[in-house]
C-alpha cells in the first residue's frame, strides 16, 4: 500500500481515484504517518436491517439481569 501526503492527494485526487478503481488501496498521511485509507466502496450485501423487526418468540433467563462476579471483578480490575 503506497502512502501519499495530504498535499500530493490534494494535487493527484483524479489519479489516485483511478488507482482505488483498478483495486488499490492508498494510505494518506501527515509527518510520514499514515492517517487514512482510500479503497474502494463495496455496499453490503442484501437489504438493509430494520431495526425491531424481529417478531418470533425469544427467550429471557429468569436471571438475566442478576450480577455476574466475573464481569465484576473485571471493572474492578481482577482477572476472572
Amino acid at each position: 500500500m503506497d502512502t501519499v501526503t495530504v498535499s500530493e492527494a490534494k494535487a493527484t485526487l483524479s489519479r489516485l481515484l483511478q488507482r482505488v478503481l483498478d483495486g488499490e488501496e492508498i494510505a494518506i498521511g501527515r509527518r510520514g504517518r499514515p492517517e487514512v485509507v482510500l479503497r474502494r466502496y463495496r455496499p453490503a450485501d442484501g437489504p438493509p436491517r430494520r431495526l425491531g423487526g424481529y417478531t418470533g418468540p425469544y427467550r429471557m433467563s429468569d436471571d438475566f439481569d442478576e450480577p455476574d462476579e466475573a464481569i465484576q471483578s473485571m471493572f474492578e480490575g481482577e482477572t476472572p
